[in-house]
């Protein structure tokens, strides 16, 4: 009998691809760039909006305080006299007397830190974080190559950064036409826009630094180190004149090639502009090829075989988390400890200075009334604690995403189905993650107490200080558990990372515009003391443990009542 055979058709080739539109690909759900683009319109309308509102604040202020020509003088006088390392804390003091002069001193340097911050905590993630959560597997299974998407993901950052600068130039140009007091007060459209670049490069060279670094070790450690690396070449590059040691170190950062570059003070300097740029292209390029070679779970971070078995996350949930955020922690730390052991230095060079000079010992005092910083500790409270305060609240704020990665890369869920409650877990996490902060301004107090011992002043006065610094960051990681715990752990470290970033600007523009107390009494930072120089605020302090105790329950209480989020 013979046997029907049915031949059975080939699959096509390559299945039709749905028409998307031009709209949806450039923003929206058509493309790789367009969701970018999409997720990154919040922090490019609040950084940019943050960033605007410093410059025209900043420059209306200027206006208003120095409205006359005999003011203008005593403000040229005041910063010629000033000491190098305070002159050179905000910046190249050029032109200080006009608006724009005195725009790019004060702010110059705020500017590309805070810029460079938002990059730095989007680019360490964009690749690293999804690759930790596993929604990169799906994305590589669809058609494309592994190096398109890493393209596509930076495209889109680099477009909502582009967006901020846009607002940064426009709002300077129309700070120029709009405060201008006298005629060289006006900032033409040219100077406006070369000012705005040169920040926007600043802030994406940071980024790309912890773009390149992810893949290898993580983006929480990324995050760290790429941080250290831009405060520490500000500070060098602030402190060249004074401590020669550091001239050759900063010919080594971005901070320091574009030091002439001052565009509305009327100096350019576009050969330091073009090698910051190279150094963007070398690195993103080093970041994308890194991602194309190696394995998508590489990107989960540092290996620490050789460490304790209380490091590896093993004995417990608490070690368990500690052992997760350990690598993160030490990057910081390593990065804080580094800022503190220049502060400490830049403390006793300072201090010397103001020895020999008594009249500019006086007149420095009359600018920061209520802290001598003709003292070690005084110098510190003045100039270490604001930069203080808001790197160990971006910390936090990494160490806090890196915790809620439990839940959103599917790890909670094979964790909870052994015998361990939700309350235990969130509990649990929360402990390891109030230690992991204190580990990162331990770091800081020992490199600080180490630099202020060789000052010959006090280093027990100057570590006991950081101890607000671990309060302060576990009162905003405590913020954002209890976020985490209630709406979802996507909100969580954008939460902590906004609250810091406001702490620091309302900090910053309350006395600047002269707003009323309360709203200065608004930032939990107001209520810290100063305590480098042995002013304690007990109840400040205590409310600071009370958030951090208080958000870890009502953490563990949302996590209780909610689903587990992927």
């Amino acid at each position: 009998m013979a046997v029907e055979t049915r031949r059975v058709p080939a699959p096509p080739a390559a299945y039709p691809t749905p028409h998307v539109p031009l709209v949806r690909r450039l923003y929206g759900l058509g493309s790789v760039f367009g969701k970018t683009v999409r997720d990154s319109r919040f922090a490019a309308l609040a950084t940019g909006g943050l960033l605007v509102v410093l410059v025209f604040a900043g420059g209306m202020a200027m206006s208003t305080t120095y409205g006359t020509l005999e003011t203008r003088r005593e403000l040229a006088a005041l910063t010629s006299t000033l000491p190098p390392v305070l002159r050179g804390f905000y910046g190249n003091p050029v032109a200080v007397d006009t608006l724009g002069g005195f725009i790019s001193w004060h702010y110059g340097a705020y500017l590309a830190l805070l810029g460079g911050l938002w990059s730095i905590l989007a680019l360490s993630s964009t690749l690293a974080g999804e690759a930790r959560r596993g929604s990169l597997d799906f994305m590589l299974a669809a058609p494309g190559s592994r190096r398109a998407v890493a393209l596509e993901k930076l495209a889109g950052h680099v477009v909502a950064l582009t967006a901020a600068m846009v607002a940064v130039a426009v709002a300077t140009w129309l700070t120029g036409t709009v405060g201008a007091t006298f005629p060289q007060d006006r900032i033409g459209p040219a100077a406006a826009v070369a000012f705005a670049l040169a920040i926007g490069l600043k802030a994406l060279v940071a980024g790309a630094v912890a773009f390149a670094l992810a893949p290898f070790v993580g983006r929480g450690a990324a995050a760290g180190i790429a941080g250290a690396v831009m405060l520490g070449g500000y500070l060098v590059t602030s402190y060249r004149h004074v401590v020669p040691a550091f001239d050759g170190l900063a010919n080594l950062s971005w901070f320091g090639w574009t030091y002439d570059h001052l565009p509305l003070a009327g100096r350019y300097e576009w050969a330091g502009v073009g090698l910051l740029a190279l150094a963007v292209a070398a690195l993103l390029v080093v970041g994308i090829e890194a991602f194309t070679r190696r394995d998508v779970a590489v990107t989960d971070g540092l290996r620490m075989a050789g460490l304790p078995r209380a490091t590896l996350g093993l004995g417990g949930p608490a070690r368990r988390a500690f052992g997760d955020l350990l690598p993160g922690t030490l990057a910081w730390g390593i990065g804080l400890a580094v800022y503190g052991v220049i502060m400490a230095a830049s403390a006793r060079i300072f201090s010397d200075e103001l020895a020999r000079s008594s009249a500019l010992a006086a007149a420095v005092r009359s600018l920061v009334p209520g802290v001598d910083v003709t003292t070690t500790a005084g110098f510190l409270q003045y100039a270490f604690i604001d930069l203080g305060l808001i790197l160990v609240g971006l910390a936090a704020a990494t160490l806090v995403g890196t915790r809620s990665s439990d839940e959103t890369a599917g790890r909670l869920e094979l964790l909870l189905a052994t015998p361990m409650s939700r309350v235990r877990w969130a509990l649990a996490s929360g402990t390891a993650l109030y230690t992991a902060i204190a580990v990162v301004v331990a770091c800081l107090a020992v490199a600080l107490a180490g630099g202020v011992a060789s000052a010959g002043d006090d280093p027990v006065r100057a570590a006991a200080g950081t101890v607000v610094l671990v309060l302060y960051g576990a009162a905003l990681a405590g913020v954002g558990i209890a976020v985490g715990g209630c709406l979802g752990p996507a909100f969580a470290a954008p939460t902590v990372a906004a609250l810091a970033i406001a702490t620091f600007l309302v900090d910053l523009l309350a006395p600047l515009l002269d707003l009323p107390s309360w709203v200065a009494d608004l930032s939990l930072s107001a209520h810290l003391g100063q305590p480098m120089i042995g002013t304690w605020d007990v109840p400040g302090m205590l409310a600071c443990a009370c958030i951090a105790v208080g958000g870890l329950v009502v953490g563990a209480w949302g996590l209780w009542r909610r689903d587990v989020r992927g």
